[in-house]
């Protein structure tokens, strides 16, 4: 069924120029982590292999890696996603990032500017996916709350930037449209079921959710991404019956065993270099709660972490 270009791409018998081509770009979670399938997912794991499904791309590639930063995304994957032309691509990226005792949004933005200018000139539509609140820290003093939610908040209000940017026709070059999908509203149908064990990733309900999320934007962008019509029975969005079937949640006993043998390790290994920035960030934030009133403007944007657009800019 499927047959290998010279340059090694795979893609159908439909023919190099008609084939509805599909590239990911991201870290983790685009790789799928969180996710499991059974031999009826033809593309794989992961959200962006189920929008392949859900929209009936004729050639899938997922070019995400884990633990993938976005300067990893507009170095490496970027390249490689241009050589394969595709029709549309999708960009999850900042994970990793603030996760990162050098984190710096501002160079997230250069880098998701970079990927999505060029897409876009070379005629590829482009999907942005917005972060959610890494919901591990949720779990943390507030002063680590407010740190994570910030640096979360200055990765999506990037994401608006390069979006908007990409819209009004200030990008350079002509060709592809971007659309913006926020991760958080995608996935909240699932309730408490949408993440994984570890609190970081989606859940298989979870990614399934994101696919689903995204097809329908997608379908409102332009009817050519319509899914191609289903003969089985499907949800209210008509695309649900293209997912690979989910498993059941895991219980307690199998997300205790889960901390014990991969989350506490993961979370040693990773302290290493995340708790210098991580502190140096808190020891910030009491600095600048004694530099303004209690209940000033100041102070409350540095614990919502709003606005952080304004302080990407500010160079």
């Amino acid at each position: 069924m499927w047959a290998a270009w010279d340059d090694g791409e795979m893609t159908s018998p439909a023919g190099r120029e008609d084939c509805f081509r599909l590239v990911a770009l991201g870290d983790s979670i685009t790789v799928g982590v969180g996710d499991t399938v059974g031999p009826d997912a033809v593309h794989g794991p992961g959200w962006a292999a189920h929008l392949a499904a859900v929209l009936g791309a004729e050639a899938f590639a997922n070019l995400a890696t884990n633990g993938a930063r976005s300067s990893d995304v507009a170095q490496t994957q970027l390249d490689t996603a241009l050589a394969l032309r595709p029709r549309l691509a999708t960009v999850l990226v900042g994970g990793n990032d603030v996760l990162r005792s050098d984190f710096d949004a501002r160079l997230t933005l250069l880098d998701l500017h970079r990927c999505v200018s060029e897409l876009c000139r070379a005629g590829t539509d482009v999907v942005l996916v917005k972060l959610p609140v890494i919901g591990l820290f949720e779990l943390s003093p507030r002063l680590v709350r407010r740190v994570m939610r910030r640096r979360v908040a200055s990765i999506n209000a990037a994401v608006e930037e390069v979006a908007g940017t990409a819209l009004d026709g200030s990008a350079p070059g002509p060709g592809g449209r971007v659309v913006v999908v926020d991760a958080v509203q995608a996935i909240a149908p699932a309730g408490e079921k949408a993440w994984h064990v570890d609190r970081v990733h989606p859940s298989p309900a979870g990614h399934r959710r994101l696919a689903l999320a995204v097809a329908t934007a997608l379908t409102d962008l332009d009817p050519v991404y319509s899914p191609p019509p289903i003969t089985a029975p499907a949800d209210e969005n008509g695309v649900a019956a293209r997912l690979p079937a989910a498993p059941d949640p895991p219980s307690v006993w199998q997300r205790l065993a889960w901390l014990v043998k991969a989350g506490l390790p993961w979370c040693v290994r990773r302290g290493r270099d995340f708790l210098p920035g991580l502190l140096r960030a808190v020891v910030h934030d009491l600095r600048a709660e004694r530099t303004f009133a209690p209940g000033s403007m100041m102070t409350s944007l540095a614990d919502s972490g709003l606005d952080p657009r304004r302080r990407i800019r500010r160079g």
